[in-house]
């Protein structure tokens, strides 16, 4: 995230206060749709720590809010700030449990060791780094990543 003073986690922050205040909910009810704790959203408000990608998409698919403006302030605030409704919030909620039960990391983690060790996969990998230019590990993630969807 290196576009347009990504890294200024003050104005990140800011952007995140000015959805919460226009929602009007508290940094507990932020923290708790998020499912991160308030100790860690308050942190994210006043530019303590950055957000991962994961949470950035978390916040901008519950609240109805452009990643470009969160992240870099492209454009303008959104005029109306939506709370989307429960339904809306399920697969994101999925997400969260899923990828806090550790039986499923395990059996993640093994997978992604096991496809990372695959002599054809590195191959590819080797090639389409060439190809288009970028680092072999992202080669090799974009490969695991499309391996570990089917």
């Amino acid at each position: 995230m290196k576009k347009k003073n990504a890294n200024n986690l003050a104005k990140i922050g800011a952007r995140l206060k000015l959805v919460r205040s226009r929602l009007r909910k508290t940094q507990t009810a932020m923290a708790k749709d998020l499912g991160i704790s308030l100790s860690h959203y308050s942190k994210l408000e006043v530019g303590i720590g950055g957000m991962s990608r994961g949470l950035i998409y978390t916040f901008c698919r519950l609240y109805n809010i452009s990643e470009a403006w969160l992240v870099y302030g492209e454009g303008e605030p959104p005029d109306i700030i939506q709370d989307n409704p429960a339904s809306a919030r399920e697969p994101v909620t999925e997400t969260i449990k899923r990828l806090k039960n550790p039986s499923d990391d395990h059996a993640i983690i093994a997978k992604i060791i096991t496809l990372s060790e695959d002599q054809d996969i590195n191959r590819l990998a080797v090639d389409i780094a060439k190809t288009i230019d970028i680092p072999l590990n992202r080669a090799i993630a974009l490969l695991i990543s499309e391996k570990l969807r089917r």
